[in-house]
């Protein structure tokens, strides 16, 4: 039921051009649900912060590497983004993909 409720919210607010932000506790199902909804829009690219080869490719990108990964992707999805310390310069060279 609460996990229906917070999908509802969030798609709700999918086209508004605004980056998705999903807090809470661990292993509640945040990423699961983030997925589900991500699986439902189409080609998303998923970025996990807590790998580390993740952390070195997207912690100091060039626009050149961002526009290579980042590719056709409509969405782009960071999990664990806390853990990349510079995620706001991947923002600034992506600002035409729906951030979640």
């Amino acid at each position: 039921m609460i996990n229906r409720l917070l999908a509802s919210s969030i798609i709700e607010k999918w086209d508004s051009n605004k980056i998705i932000v999903v807090t809470g506790p661990r292993q509640v199902g945040k990423t699961t649900l983030i997925k589900n909804i991500c699986e439902r829009y189409g080609d998303y690219l998923f970025i996990n912060g807590d790998d580390a080869s993740a952390r070195a490719e997207f912690n100091e990108p060039s626009e050149k590497y961002l526009k290579q990964a980042i590719g056709n992707h409509k969405i782009l999805f960071i999990d664990e983004a806390q853990r990349i310390e510079n995620r706001f310069n991947i923002e600034d060279h992506s600002r035409s993909i729906k951030w979640c």
